[in-house]
């Protein structure tokens, strides 16, 4: 099952691939449309499983251990012999629908995901007959740009620096009081494509987690950087059912079917979540 998306930046974007000196460039990659601006697959697969995570906790209503933090916000770690244990990969697919579909490292096994997500390419003359869109005219050479930004030192403002307990001593401290950098970025308007594909044994509880990701990604829809600098925000349309515009989250029926039975799953299970996902010293995935 393949699910597309189409953002729309609403705010410049900045993903950065590169530093030189005191400029910041965005990420690119060569194709066979030319040297592309790109956000990775690598940064939205971690948005998502973030908010994945951030929905579980929250309809459990729990916090949970350093170790179970790992696994579920950033895929976990290995850290011990490497083995094949069938039994305890069937358990964790059977009652962590999140773990099974985006895979991880369990301690002494590697469970592999059930989606594979594509990088983001921007909807252009260049790409857009390989991405299988309609036709447009702009150029992502038309949409890519530099901004420059001074970070101050605020301590050297005698108003601010009145705040301080000792303020000259503050001001003798440093010679500099600014420093001038450059951010490339995607302008306000750029539209990007991206592909997520789902393996033929994803369950609908499983979707459910996936869109419940997206749901909850959603309510702050930004990618990229700097976002206390105004960038990264963006409009979305999924054929999954789910959509964000203007910062309106908006599922279909099909999508919110979908989530209900992820819902009704955990808290079906809730009480053997607590116990293993729990901040208690025996928790353990």
């Amino acid at each position: 099952m393949k699910i597309r998306i189409k953002y729309k930046a609403i705010a410049p974007i900045s993903h950065i691939g590169e530093t030189s000196s005191t400029g910041s460039y965005f990420q690119t990659v060569k194709t066979s449309d030319g040297n592309l601006p790109i956000i990775t697959a690598n940064s939205v697969r971690g948005i998502l499983r973030d908010n994945a995570a951030k929905y579980l906790l929250s309809r459990l209503g729990i916090k949970v251990s350093k170790e179970i933090f790992n696994i579920l916000f950033s895929g976990g770690n290995i850290n011990g012999t490497m083995k094949n244990d069938i039994g305890k990969a069937k358990a964790i697919r059977e009652h962590f629908p999140m773990i099974s579909l985006f895979g991880g490292g369990l301690g002494d096994m590697i469970m592999s995901g059930k989606m594979a997500v594509c990088n983001l390419y921007p909807l252009t003359v260049e790409t857009y007959e390989n991405l299988g869109e309609e036709f447009t005219e702009t150029s992502w050479k038309n949409l890519i740009g530099e901004m420059d930004f001074t970070r101050s030192d605020d301590g050297k403002d005698d108003i601010l620096a009145s705040y301080m307990t000792n303020p000259e001593e503050e001001k003798q401290a440093k010679a500099s009081t600014q420093m001038r950098y450059t951010v490339q970025y995607m302008a306000k308007g750029s539209e990007f494509v991206q592909d997520i594909y789902l393996f033929d044994t994803v369950t609908d509880v499983e979707k459910g987690a996936l869109i419940s990701a997206f749901a909850e990604w959603f309510k702050l829809p930004k990618l990229g950087g700097m976002a206390n600098k105004g960038f990264g925000f963006f409009d979305a349309d999924t054929d999954f059912g789910v959509s964000v515009h203007g910062g309106n989250v908006e599922l279909d029926e099909s999508a919110k079917d979908y989530i209900n039975q992820y819902d009704a799953f955990i808290d079906d299970e809730k009480s053997m979540y607590i116990e293993m996902l729990g901040s208690g010293k025996n928790a353990k995935v």
